[in-house]
């Protein structure tokens, strides 16, 4: 006869009730098939007291099927690709804010007229929509980076045009992409629990826009040595 798993120690303190461990019990591995996420989640969750684990004499965890339905029928939704993608969607206006009056109060900015203004957020506001077009158009997404680096070397020509300095034009586009960037990553701070695609838009958006941040660096260098020789040398 083998001998009963007991409850572990960081799962007691969740629940006082007896638990009927004659009953059969999972493993992990068919635990987090059940619930839907990985190994590392469904771990996370029983040292976090979610969900109680019942140690073997082996060492193994085991879970009850019961509770685990009991567990599903509480918690929140898995967030897909699209919940991500709607909170990309609906940014918080005052992250906005701040964006533009940080960009108020920079000098470059304000040496700008009222059309570079208008075109810097024309070219941001499409780099935007590429964005979203990336992480949701699987089969596009070549295609979808193609045309972001087209727009990133749009904002280095643009930058370097306008005697902003490398320096600037890198932190223009780093805050322009914060806001939205943390929209994603607010799923994570949240713990809410991810599933298929979802897991994946972070690294993602961390390509896309790398991958643009190096195009207008590229174009921002090739703009500005093509114009360096014209220049009148002083002296």
């Amino acid at each position: 006869m083998h001998p009963k798993p007991t409850i572990s120690a960081a799962t007691r303190e969740t629940s006082s009730r007896q638990i009927d461990t004659h009953r059969p019990l999972l493993t992990i591995s068919q635990a987090r098939k059940m619930l839907g996420v990985s190994e590392a989640t469904l771990r996370h969750w029983t040292d976090e007291g979610n969900i109680r684990a019942f140690v073997t004499p082996g060492g193994h965890r085991r879970y009850s099927e019961s509770e685990l339905r009991d567990f599903m029928g509480t918690r929140r939704r898995p967030q897909g690709m699209e919940d991500v993608v709607a909170r990309m969607e609906s940014v918080p206006l005052h992250e906005i804010h701040l964006a533009r009056s940080h960009f108020a109060s920079a000098p470059w900015y304000n040496s700008l007229n009222e059309e570079s203004k208008a075109r810097l957020r024309e070219l941001g506001s499409r780099l935007h929509h590429l964005a979203i077009a990336y992480l949701m158009k699987r089969k596009k997404r070549d295609e979808t980076l193609e045309t972001a680096r087209g727009i990133g070397r749009e904002f280095g020509e643009y930058l370097s045009d306008a005697g902003v300095s490398l320096t600037d034009s890198v932190a223009a586009f780093l805050l322009h992409r914060t806001p939205f960037v943390n929209a994603a990553n607010e799923l994570v701070k949240a713990r809410e629990p991810l599933r298929g695609r979802a897991a994946q838009a972070i690294p993602l958006l961390a390509q896309f826009t790398d991958e643009v941040l190096l195009s207008l660096v590229e174009a921002y260098q090739e703009r500005h040595s093509r114009r360096r020789p014209e220049e009148p040398r002083q002296g």
